[in-house]
């Protein structure tokens, strides 16, 4: 059987495989992971502008007719972005001592290592939090805090997660 050569192009890296017309693209490409040392990547192969979905094919069955008459291909890899899945909580530890109901500033007390919460903005008064148990009460999700203006964003999904606030209107954006 006749041989053919692949070359695969990765971040501008060319490297090249030699292999059988009859060779299964699957069993091409473990040869390039590890000659490229990319076996734990997600990888996306493209021929001719396309990507390949079935990896079972060879070279006979997906080589265009110049390719064949020269017996060389060319392949473009790229990372995949494997997109994170989507927090749907994300929490901070507030600076200042919060209302564990509304996250508005609260005084505080301490009496035989029991905390009391009181004359909160919303008038919400909290008694008898364990020493051990107030650190989680003090957490600010900002996930939930989101711009007023185009509600798209939140705290979470931004630039060092800052928001601004108007002057004027008071609103976070």
């Amino acid at each position: 059987m006749e041989q053919i050569q692949i070359d695969f192009n990765f971040n501008g890296i060319n490297t090249i495989i030699q292999c059988k017309r009859d060779t299964k693209l699957k069993d091409i490409y473990k040869i390039f992971r590890f000659k490229a040392k990319l076996e734990n990547k997600a990888l996306i192969f493209m021929y001719n502008g396309n990507t390949i979905q079935n990896d079972e094919l060879s070279f006979n069955e997906i080589a265009n007719s110049e390719d064949k008459r020269r017996n060389k291909m060319n392949f473009l890899v790229v990372e995949a972005e494997i997109p994170s899945p989507p927090q749907s909580e994300y929490f901070i530890k507030s600076k200042r001592i919060i209302c564990p109901e509304c996250k508005e500033d609260i005084k505080f007390s301490i009496d035989d290592y029991i905390i009391n919460l009181f004359e909160c903005k919303n008038k919400h008064d909290i008694d008898n939090i364990f020493l051990d148990k107030f650190n989680s009460t003090q957490n600010i999700n900002i996930s939930q805090i989101k711009c007023e203006i185009c509600g798209n964003y939140n705290k979470e999904n931004i630039y060092n997660n800052i928001f601004y606030r108007c002057n004027t209107c008071q609103k976070d954006i």
